[in-house]
């Protein structure tokens, strides 16, 4: 006769409950959903860097990183930060901020493709290279797809709903990367690392369409452009500061050492701080909902901050400090021999990441209180002094300007991230309450705000 022990059911009730507990829990699952979309984008991208890596020359990486690094700069304009207001904003007015927005996201797409085919024309007279000016045109045509999705990908934000978006971006950088695998084996050299941008552009579009419904609302008017239009600036330039710091050290290493030493840097960083990169973006996505829902309890939101750093950006930060260490092993095996004396370098890049998911954790928390331009100042301050160093030490060769680089990123974000915590800290202590993206000035349940159209 089967016996069923009694000391086991405490204990496996204990485990199931501990497991529900977890799985319920939001930002975990919006974690996971991102860590899932990870896994299977790494997935294709291995393959793509295995193939690319052996046959594209490291002058075809310098091209092919001149334009996607312009483009990704530019986007930024076409992206706007009013989605930020959008998730922000409360619910009897969240129908014009979606009017409002509609039609700057328009603005905005226009003037990014006409900023970039302008940059395309001038880099080709500047280098000598026509097909940079064709690269940064194509990619150009993808801004003015982006207004048809970015009203819905805003309400799926606002919703919290981060494994829709999760589950868009793994179809979408699956099939940009097993693009750019088959035209790089079928010879499209550096075209083949860009014309997929613009191929799978659509996936995204679809995919938010089909996910959330929206549609404009007359009726609703439109909210005022203005402090939504300064609100956005800011989280923009902010953006555009961050942006700034991931890609001009390419241009930097390209203007001091040469377009080669470009296209080595370029596979240096995505064979290795790509991946780290890709985390605590995941990480910042997640956080800032997490936070922002609230934002009518400061005190809350400091406690579910200081969770939120020992339960994702410590575990975030450990596997990126792990890739670093295994770089020396993985390097040469996945990417080619050729490739083997960079391994120090991609393990170096890594380290530079260690402490961005603790900074990129407490600038979400600036912009769930309100204070984007509080995020902007650390962002440049961040900015200047990581790719000053970077200038100063790149003369002195590829490997010191990439160890230096590192150190003092790293440094300088874990400084950052301990000044913001403990200066929002101060404030939400003491009930200071966050404001409003509508009125940057006014804090969010002030009864002003009531007659605000």
């Amino acid at each position: 006769m089967a016996t069923t022990s009694t000391t086991a059911t405490p204990v496996s009730k204990s485990l199931r409950g501990r497991l529900r507990a977890l799985t319920s829990d939001r930002l975990t699952r919006n974690m996971g959903w991102y860590g899932l979309a990870e896994a299977a984008n790494r997935g294709t991208r291995l393959i793509t860097a295995i193939i690319t890596a052996r046959i594209l020359l490291p002058e075809d990486f310098g091209i092919a990183a001149t334009a996607l690094v312009v483009s990704e700069l530019v986007g930024l304009i076409a992206m706007t930060g009013i989605g930020q207001a959008v998730v922000r904003a409360r619910d009897d007015e969240l129908a014009s901020v979606l009017n409002t927005a509609r039609r700057a996201a328009t603005i905005a797409a226009i003037t990014a493709a006409a900023i970039q085919v302008a940059i395309g024309a001038a880099l080709a007279a500047y280098t000598g290279r026509p097909e940079l000016f064709a690269m940064l045109t194509l990619l150009a045509a993808v801004y003015p797809l982006l207004p048809s999705g970015q009203m819905q990908a805003h309400l799926i934000v606002r919703a919290n709903r981060l494994h829709v978006l999760a589950g868009i971006a793994v179809v979408q950088v699956a099939v940009d990367n097993l693009l750019t695998a088959a035209l790089a084996l079928s010879g499209f050299g550096a075209w083949a690392v860009v014309l997929p941008k613009l191929l799978t552009a659509p996936i995204w579009v679809l995919g938010m369409r089909r996910a959330q419904s929206w549609s404009h609302d007359a009726s609703a008017g439109y909210a005022p452009m203005r402090p939504l239009a300064k609100f956005a600036t800011t989280v923009i330039g902010s953006d555009l500061v961050v942006a700034a710091r991931h890609n001009l050290d390419k241009v930097l290493v390209g203007a001091i050492l040469g377009i080669e030493a470009l296209g080595i840097y370029w596979f240096v960083f995505n064979a290795g701080i790509g991946f780290s990169l890709s985390l605590t973006s995941s990480l910042a996505a997640s956080a800032y909902p997490h936070l922002a829902e609230l934002s009518d309890r400061p005190r809350e939101m400091l406690d579910r901050y200081d969770d939120l750093i020992w339960r994702a950006a410590l575990p975030v930060a450990c596997v990126i400090a792990l890739q670093a260490v295994l770089a020396p092993l993985y390097v040469p095996v996945v990417f080619g021999d050729r490739w083997a004396a960079y391994a120090v370098l991609v393990a170096a890049l890594c380290l530079s990441a260690v402490a961005k998911p603790a900074f990129d954790c407490a600038c979400q928390l600036l912009r769930a209180v309100g204070r984007p331009r509080t995020e902007l100042f650390a962002s440049m301050l961040l900015t200047v002094i990581s790719l000053a160093t970077l200038a100063v030490a790149l003369p002195h060769g590829l490997a010191f300007g990439v160890l230096a680089f590192a150190t003092m990123t790293a440094l300088t974000q874990f400084v950052a991230a301990a000044a913001i915590r403990r200066s929002v800290g101060h404030r939400l202590r003491h009930d200071e309450p966050p404001l409003s993206p509508l009125s940057p000035a006014v804090p969010a349940h002030d009864p002003r705000l009531a007659s605000t159209p």
